[in-house]
């Protein structure tokens, strides 16, 4: 089983998880962690340090926001064996998390899907209509 956690800035997470619960019509199994702006970062590792230690035996996926941001970069110090880091993630590839047939499967497979739904989710619409002149 994998199981799943997001963090990101604000409660992006939390909205992310609404729409692709209310897409999906019903309630998914992932928790959301919104990074405290005023904090050093502190609370949010406490509450990740907690989410694993629940998560034992259980490979994990951490999706964040953006590469780079304060989210991303608390969540690599926890990358290892079981557990991955998506940063960047979108509602595309959210989706395809929960969507995946294989998402009691292999985990690397799983990881793989989703970062790539995550980028075929990214269009520029005037490349699919054309020039319109």
């Amino acid at each position: 089983m994998i199981k799943s956690v997001i963090i990101t800035h604000g409660n992006l997470g939390r909205e992310l998880v609404q729409v692709a619960e209310k897409i999906l019509g019903r309630p998914l199994a992932i928790e959301s962690i919104a990074f405290d702006w005023q904090g050093d970062g502190s609370a949010m590792i406490a509450q990740l340090e907690k989410f694993i230690a629940r998560s034992r035996g259980s490979k994990i996926v951490i999706f964040t926001d953006m590469f780079g941001g304060s989210p991303s970069n608390i969540s690599t110090r926890f990358v290892g064996p079981g557990v991955e880091v998506i940063s960047g993630i979108n509602l595309p590839g959210l989706l395809k998390f929960f969507c995946c047939e294989e998402h009691n499967g292999d985990f690397r497979q799983v990881v793989k899907k989703v970062e790539q739904e995550a980028r075929n989710g990214i269009s520029v619409i005037s490349e699919y209509l054309g020039d319109k002149k």
